[in-house]
């Protein structure tokens, strides 16, 4: 599991952001967007070895120091500055992961711009972000 330690946590984290606000959504684009991301996801992680408990668990700790490092733990962040996140660490990855993925976060992104809703600083701040979620597996 130790090769796909990484890829494994970074599509849970990926599939997480939707989660922090799905449930508020009412039926609208942004959460059939949200959710047909999460699809895709889901696609790679069935492709993965099963992780063992012992994955989950540091698993959940990368992702609870990245939390403590950048300040987002039981934090508010804009959806925008999520999903800029998101395409920067898929970038960065040493891994391939599905199109759909990156097709549809950009799609989320150009909603968030067609609505008035995506904030330059999104994409500086998601790359803050991405450089201190790289700086987690440098060590």
């Amino acid at each position: 599991m130790d090769n796909q330690y990484r890829k494994l946590s970074e599509l849970a984290l990926i599939r997480s952001i939707p989660d922090m606000t799905i449930g508020t959504l009412k039926p609208s684009r942004k959460k059939g967007l949200f959710l047909r991301m999460q699809k895709a996801v889901d696609k790679d992680i069935r492709d993965l070895p099963k992780p063992s408990d012992d994955d989950l668990s540091k698993i959940w700790e990368t992702i609870e120091e990245f939390g403590r490092q950048t300040g987002w733990l039981n934090q508010t962040r804009h959806i925008g500055t999520l999903f800029s996140f998101c395409l920067e660490i898929i970038e960065r990855s040493e891994f391939e992961f599905n199109p759909d993925i990156v097709s549809i976060i950009n799609d989320i992104i150009n909603h968030l711009e067609d609505g008035k809703d995506f904030l330059y600083q999104s994409c500086w701040a998601g790359g803050l972000a991405a450089k201190k979620w790289e700086g987690l597996f440098d060590e």
